[in-house]
């Protein structure tokens, strides 16, 4: 069965570079998968999120969202279908959290449409979910970095997308705020059918939360399944060269 999310043998090298920082990658994500890709510094997971998001095109093979060539769709179609959260947002404007978030209506509003009142409901209710209500008129230039990353989720969660897209996304928040940001997610995923595709440093969050895993090193895809099945002793080893006890 196609997946929501195809790769079909994807090569990847920047211009001018003589080596490739993709090698024929393949993998399907299924509708309501919540999915991780893990690997060490320079694996490639940067490079393959950027032809997720449809920033980047490979020289070799194709990025599909249900059938679609990602980079082909207009930056507005993927913006009604895909959210994408990056760990560091690197917003220099002095919006206050409530018009951040806002800004995640845009996709499905024309272009001076008012704003009205079940959208208005919509955001404080994502907000309330997410812990950003509290801070609604603080300027995003003022939060920490574990605040403007919970702002970047209920942006991304105002959106309405059928694909969430993190990367490193919370990194910076408090382990009891990850804990919670995830159980959030990861209860839309099984109320609503999102789809949920994160690159994690932390391992124990990629552990406990995913589906499934995939795993690459120097650019290849070297493993892929279920948390328990996939991260052992042995795959420790093979990915980070540690030794490590699961």
């Amino acid at each position: 069965m196609e997946g929501e999310i195809a790769f079909r043998h994807v090569s990847f090298r920047y211009p001018g570079a003589a080596d490739y920082v993709l090698h024929d990658v393949s993998f399907q994500v299924h509708q309501g998968e919540t999915v991780a890709f893990i690997g060490s510094t320079g694996s490639g997971k940067s490079t393959l999120f950027e032809i997720l998001c449809g920033n980047r095109r490979a020289q070799e093979g194709n990025a599909y969202y249900k059938g679609r060539d990602i980079y082909e769709m207009d930056i507005r179609g993927r913006a009604r279908h895909l959210a994408v959260i990056h760990q560091n947002e690197g917003i220099s404007f002095p919006y206050t959290c409530m018009e951040m978030i806002l800004l995640g209506l845009h996709p499905h509003r024309a272009r001076f449409e008012r704003m009205d009142d079940q959208s208005l409901r919509q955001v404080t209710e994502i907000m309330e979910r997410t812990g950003t209500l509290p801070f609604a008129e603080k300027l995003v230039t003022q939060l920490s970095g574990g605040e403007m990353q919970r702002v970047a989720l209920a942006r991304a969660l105002a959106q309405r997308p059928r694909l969430l897209l993190m990367d490193e996304a919370m990194s910076d928040m408090d382990i009891s705020v990850k804990m919670q940001m995830m159980a959030l997610i990861k209860n839309l995923v099984q109320t609503e059918g999102l789809t949920v595709i994160g690159i994690h440093h932390d391992l124990n969050l990629a552990y406990r939360y995913s589906d499934r895993v995939l795993a690459l090193r120097e650019g290849h895809l070297v493993a892929q399944g279920k948390p328990v099945e996939v991260m052992t002793e042995s795959f420790f080893q093979q990915v980070f060269d540690v030794q490590a006890e699961v």
